[in-house]
């Protein structure tokens, strides 16, 4: 399972077709681990900066 489809179907017999089958089943998974990466690290860095701001004292005096 992941973020891509499956391309390629497998058990065709053809050379090609059975690398680029593996291609497909290194590729998935490491660009769904660089898509959930980049998710936990917005994330985390928009929440960072909302508790900065929480944080910060009124400047307005009020």
């Amino acid at each position: 399972m992941g973020l891509m489809p499956n391309l390629v179907r497998l058990g065709t017999g053809n050379k090609s077709l059975t690398t680029a089958t593996r291609r497909y089943q290194v590729v998935e998974p490491l660009l769904d681990g660089i898509v959930l990466g980049l998710i936990f690290v917005t994330l985390s860095g928009l929440f960072y900066a909302a508790y900065k701001q929480y944080k910060r004292p009124n400047e307005l005096g009020g």
